[in-house]
Parts: structure tokens; sequence; C-alpha cells
């Protein structure tokens, strides 16, 4: 993979990361008071916070909410980045980007978000990972959108 095919994915991954949470957002704030009641009580502060808590204490660092936040935001994008140059490699390799973009989103939902949430599944409320769904669909539909955008031609056959 060429450099500039690799800082496009990268783009286009920040981009749709971005998306993405533009569509959680919404959807959380539509999100009952009940089952935002739940969520606080699984994962005080949100996931991120919990996400950066976590990685800080791998590390031996007691981190405060704001301190984790950002840190688990920056997991967040990064994995966002890497989302896209996966989605890039795949159009790269042959994949249409309406096709690439959407795969990747879906393998992004049922690994990490489900994949890594396997002991705590049942105990978050359905309409949590409905908005997973929402987002990761997002992800991959604005990646695929703005890959087929960028799209220079040269995809292997």
């Amino acid at each position: 993979m060429s450099r500039a095919h690799l800082w496009r994915g990268a783009l286009v991954g920040y981009a749709a990361s971005r998306t993405m949470d533009a569509a959680t957002a919404v959807f959380h704030r539509r999100q009952d008071d009940a089952s935002r009641a739940r969520e606080e009580e699984i994962a005080p502060g949100g996931t991120l916070v919990q996400l950066g808590k976590q990685l800080g204490a791998a590390v031996g660092r007691d981190l405060d909410d704001g301190a984790a936040g950002r840190v688990g935001l920056v997991v967040h994008r990064t994995f966002g980045v890497l989302y896209g140059i996966t989605a890039a490699a795949l159009v790269r390799r042959g994949l249409p980007p309406i096709v690439a973009g959407p795969a990747v989103g879906t393998a992004a939902f049922l690994l990490v978000d489900e994949g890594t949430a396997l002991p705590t599944l049942t105990t978050y409320p359905l309409v949590s990972h409905a908005r997973g769904v929402v987002g990761h669909a997002t992800f991959g539909l604005a990646a695929g959108v703005l890959l087929a955008l960028v799209d220079d031609g040269h995809r292997r056959r």
C-alpha cells in the first residue's frame, strides 16, 4: 500500500469516526433516562472513561475522569484511523469502497464492541447495543462513501 493510500485511509477513518460519534450522540440523547442510568451504573463516565482508567491502571497510574476520557478518546480515534486504513487496503485489493467501509464497520462492531463486552453482554440495555450498531453502520457507510469519493481507480483486479 502506497503512502498516499495509507494517508487517504487514515483520513477517511478519522472522518468516519467523527461521523460515527455524531450519530451515536444523537442516538444517546434519544435514549430513555432508565437506559442511560443503567449504562452509567455499569460504566461510570462512559466506556471511553473506563477504557482510559483501565489503560492508566495497566501502567500504574490512577487517572481522573478527565484524563481517562482523553486517553479513551485517543484510543477510539486510533481505532477509527486503523479501520479506515483497513478499508482503504480492501479497496486497493479490489473490493468496492461501498462494500469495504461497511464490512470494516461491521467487523469493528462484532470484534471490538461486542467481542470485548462478552462478560457484560446481557448487563447492558438492548438500546446500548443498538447504539453500537447504528454507530458502526454510520462509520462503515461514511468510510465507504468517502473512499468512493477519493478512489483513484488504482484497484488491483
